[in-house]
C-alpha cells in the first residue's frame, strides 16, 4: 500500500491509540537524487509494523525498521545515514546518492492529534524538532528562517481540493482523474448523470439548481476550480464568485473564441484585473481529444501552477525547500 505523508501521521496516531510504541522517521538530508523528497516520513512500531517508505528498496527499508526498533527500545532519537558515506557499505541507493534520516521515538499522541486536527481544518502546520534536546513544538503561520542548525521543521499542508462545476463527459473524466490523484473533489452540476458518475468516482456530488445558487466550500489557497459548461450562460455567475476567491487555480472549458467572449463579458462586469487568473482554454496543449486526455491536460496544468509556488516542505538550519 502506498502511504502519503499525512497517511503516515494518521498511521502513527492509530498505532499510538492502541498503545504501541512508535518512531517517526524523517528524511532530513540527501546528496544527489533520492526516491523521496526531503521531509518524507515513515512510521515504525516497536513490533516492526510500518507505514510508508523512504528508499523504495526492501533492504534499505528493512534496515530503517531495525534501527527504529532499536531507538524505540532505548527511548533515544538517533540519526541514520544510508547510501554514500554510510557505515552500511552493503546498502546502496540509486545513482550513488546518500540520505540522512532522523529517527524519533519520543513523539506523543497529543502532538499527533494536534497536527492532524490542523490538517483537517485546512490550516498549514509544522512539526518543529530540536535534534539536540529532542524537544518538539507545533508551528503555525508563515515560515521564519533561518533556523538554528539543530532544528528542523516539517510542514503539513491542507489536502489539495478541486471543485468541478459543469456537466458532461469532460466533467466526469476530470473528477475521476482528480480523485485517483488524491484530490478532495466536489462536483457541482445540474445534470443527474454527471452527479451520479461523480459520486461513483468518489467525489462529493452537489446538485446545482441555478448558477446563482452556487455555494462552494471554502475556497482557500489549496483549492482549484474548473467550470465545464456547454451552455456558457451558466458559467458567468459562477466565475464571478470564483474570481473573488483565494483559489490557486481557476480554469474554464471552451475554445479560444469562447474564452475571448467570456473575458469580454467579465470585463463588462468590472472584473478585468481578476480575469488574469483565469486559464482558458483550460489545460496544457497536449493535443487532447478524448475526455480522459482533456482531464489529464487540465490536471497537469493545475499541478504545474501549484508547483510553481514555492512552499517549504522541510526547513533545516539554513532553509531547504521543496516545491509543494
Amino acid at each position: 500500500m502506498i502511504f502519503d505523508d499525512v497517511a503516515v501521521l494518521q498511521a502513527a496516531l492509530d498505532f499510538k491509540r492502541r498503545n504501541a510504541a512508535i518512531a517517526l522517521i524523517t528524511l532530513i538530508q540527501r546528496d544527489g537524487s533520492a526516491p523521496r523528497p526531503l521531509g518524507s516520513q515513515m512510521v515504525v512500531t516497536g513490533e516492526g509494523e510500518c507505514a510508508g517508505s523512504l528508499t523504495g528498496t526492501g533492504c534499505a527499508d528493512s534496515l530503517i525498521v531495525h534501527e527504529a526498533c532499536a531507538a524505540i527500545k532505548e527511548g533515544i532519537p538517533r540519526t541514520l545515514r544510508l547510501g554514500a558515506g554510510s557505515p552500511y557499505l552493503d546498502i546502496r541507493l540509486p545513482c550513488g546518492s546518500g540520505i540522512e534520516l532522523y529517527i524519533d521515538p519520543l513523539l506523543d499522541i497529543c502532538t499527533l492529534e494536534f497536527l492532524l486536527g490542523e490538517y483537517r481544518a485546512r490550516r498549514p502546520v509544522a512539526l518543529e524538532t530540536n535534534s539536540e534536546n529532542h524537544s518538539h513544538r507545533c508551528f503555525l503561520g508563515q515560515p521564519v528562517s533561518p533556523l538554528p542548525p539543530e532544528v528542523f521543521r516539517r510542514w503539513i499542508y491542507p489536502r489539495q481540493r478541486l471543485i468541478v462545476i459543469g456537466q458532461g463527459l469532460n466533467a466526469v473524466a476530470l473528477s475521476q482523474v482528480a480523485v485517483v490523484s488524491g484530490y478532495d473533489v466536489s462536483v457541482f452540476s445540474p445534470d443527474e448523470a454527471t452527479l451520479t458518475a461523480g459520486r461513483q468516482s468518489g467525489a462529493v456530488a452537489i446538485r446545482l439548481t441555478s448558477a446563482k445558487t452556487f455555494v462552494p466550500p471554502p475556497l482557500d489557497a489549496w483549492t482549484a476550480a474548473v467550470t465545464m459548461f456547454h451552455d456558457h450562460d451558466w458559467e458567468i455567475p459562477v466565475l464571478q464568485k470564483l474570481l473573488e476567491s483565494r483559489c490557486f487555480y481557476l480554469g474554464a472549458l471552451g475554445s479560444r473564441r469562447t474564452h475571448s467572449l467570456r473575458l469580454a463579458t467579465l470585463k463588462d462586469l468590472g472584473l478585468t484585473d481578476s480575469t488574469r487568473r483565469l486559464h482558458g482554454p483550460v489545460g496544457l496543449d497536449i493535443g487532447a481529444q478524448s475526455p480522459a486526455e482533456i482531464a489529464l491536460s487540465i490536471l497537469a496544468e493545475i499541478t504545474h501552477v501549484y508547483r510553481a509556488v514555492e512552499r517549504p516542505l522541510l526547513e533545516v538550519g539554513v532553509i531547504t525547500t521543496q516545491v509543494r
